[in-house]
């Protein structure tokens, strides 16, 4: 499975890692040494605030914010939010509640008649535990443009159409297990709107963006070229096959898909926002706390996310709340210490590189501990050579270095990356060599054999790639996507 920073397929969630700590020791001339040390060794670090007792205490720009023309970030920058903009998808249902226009436990096909499933509620799509299968995969396998010469980008109003004709299965009866679910997050934009009569973008800015003063944050339209009416957007972008290049990673197919993504904001506005809660001048501190509870499975197990945002508390404790986000060249990441009033921002649009480390730096920082700058990605290494036309001495150069933990680092992620990232380019040869070796490394991972059929199938080695998708649900059988295309071989072939 393609495994970019996409919050829905693989996103970083690292919340799990963040809790309230004592931050009464913070050197904030910590950071700017890290930033400093960070691009001595050429790395970025993007966009970063942090606050203490409400009060901001750092805050920086590092990077590129368009490629063509190279214009560097600013502290107004307006990134691409992506999975961050869920808690502003439930905020916006928590309004209509407060409203008296809508119930969580309502049944969404009461509120969208075409629904084609009677038993999922509100409260099921705001805790990912509906079991609606993801709306990209449908959207691969199922739709197909009337015009190859056109770029399609897509949104709410297609994707449903689409998802109504084909009328998918449900990938779990809804309350049986917590799975993130953008599709989810989808409809509930979709219900915002056909309760409030509204569009979405215009119900976020009359009830959340101008109420909180947030002037530089919008559900944006989106649109490939530089908008002159948007002159601080940001543009994702990535580091090409030769390592040399910087090429474009802005563009996707559903770029206008509002409710799981599609927000631009800059580091104040999202303070704003953090502080808004923490003083409850958004909505009354009740329906927070609904928020910040935990949803709770049919057998009476409780997950770790509430209405929008992962809880990084245990009951009785001080309340933490956080989300990360990732999508095509962004990720994001939105920290609140609710009782404490301390938390951070990170806003990034290179495609991930270094995100994890910056990160951790930044909580190591908070916590007083030494932040780790990161080591070479020998991926980086591999692709250099494969670009040039040479996969074995890719290959090689992997063998070299593996060993040598203290320069360099790889994971199954960064070497899945590459793979795709072959695939994308046509060399599907080299992308079956570096999905072999990623099987030979990490065998018991159910997603490299997903990753290697999809190479092989695209190669024409179907009955290869069968056996690849059976193996990957053998190991793992959540992952259904991966029997979903084994059924469809099989169909095929046999």
């Amino acid at each position: 499975m393609k495994n970019y920073i996409k919050c829905s397929l693989v996103c970083l969630f690292v919340t799990c890692l963040f809790s309230c700590k004592n931050t009464s020791h913070i050197n904030t001339n910590t950071f700017e040494e890290f930033v400093y040390n960070m691009n001595e060794k050429g790395f970025t670090t993007g966009n970063i605030l942090v606050y203490k007792n409400g009060e901001i205490i750092y805050q920086n720009s590092d990077g590129l914010r368009t490629i063509d023309p190279k214009e560097p970030l600013t502290l107004n920058s307006q990134f691409r939010l992506a999975s961050v903009s869920k808690q502003f998808t439930a905020m916006s249902i928590m309004k209509l509640k407060e409203a008296g226009k809508l119930d969580y436990n309502q049944t969404v096909k009461s509120i969208l008649p075409e629904f084609p499933y009677a038993n999922i509620t509100v409260r099921h799509l705001l805790h990912h535990i509906s079991g609606l299968t993801d709306y990209e995969r449908l959207i691969a396998e199922n739709w197909k443009p009337k015009d190859l010469t056109k770029t399609y980008i897509l949104g709410n109003d297609e994707i449903i159409k689409e998802f109504y004709r084909v009328n998918p299965k449900l990938d779990f009866q809804p309350g049986e297990r917590w799975e993130y679910s953008n599709t989810g997050y989808l409809f509930l934009a979709s219900i915002v709107e056909k309760v409030s009569g509204k569009h979405f973008r215009e119900y976020l800015k009359e009830t959340i963006f101008e109420p909180l003063d947030m002037n530089n944050t919008v559900l944006y339209k989106y649109q490939i070229d530089s908008d002159p009416a948007m002159p601080n957007r940001v543009f994702g972008y990535e580091t090409a096959l030769n390592e040399v290049d910087l090429v474009l990673n802005d563009y996707n197919i559903v770029n206008d898909v509002r409710g799981d993504g599609g927000i631009y904001s800059t580091l104040n506005d999202l303070y704003k926002w953090n502080q808004a809660l923490v003083n409850n001048t958004i909505i009354p501190k009740s329906f927070l706390d609904e928020a910040w509870t935990p949803g709770v499975l049919n057998n009476g197990k409780s997950t770790t996310y509430g209405f929008g945002w992962f809880i990084n508390s245990k009951q009785g404790e001080p309340k933490v709340v956080n989300h990360s986000g990732g999508w095509v060249g962004f990720g994001t990441f939105l920290h609140n210490e609710v009782d404490a009033n301390n938390g951070f921002i990170l806003l990034t649009n290179n495609s991930g590189e270094n995100f994890s480390a910056i990160l951790n730096s930044i909580q190591n920082i908070l916590d007083g501990k030494p932040y780790i700058i990161p080591k070479y990605q020998i991926e980086k290494q591999m692709a250099k050579e494969i670009a040039a036309g040479n996969s074995e001495k890719g290959i090689h150069i992997y063998h070299k270095f593996k060993s040598d933990t203290l320069h360099y680092i790889s994971s199954e992620r960064s070497m899945n990356v590459l793979g795709y990232r072959l695939l994308g380019a046509d060399k599907i040869d080299a992308a079956i060599e570096v999905f072999k070796l990623n099987i030979e490394e990490y065998p018991k991972s159910a997603n490299t054999y997903d990753s290697y059929g999809d190479a092989l199938l695209l190669k024409g080695d179907s009955i290869n790639a069968l056996k690849n998708f059976k193996r990957c649900f053998e190991i793992d059988s959540t992952l259904t996507y991966s029997n979903d295309k084994a059924l469809k071989l099989e169909a095929v072939l046999y």
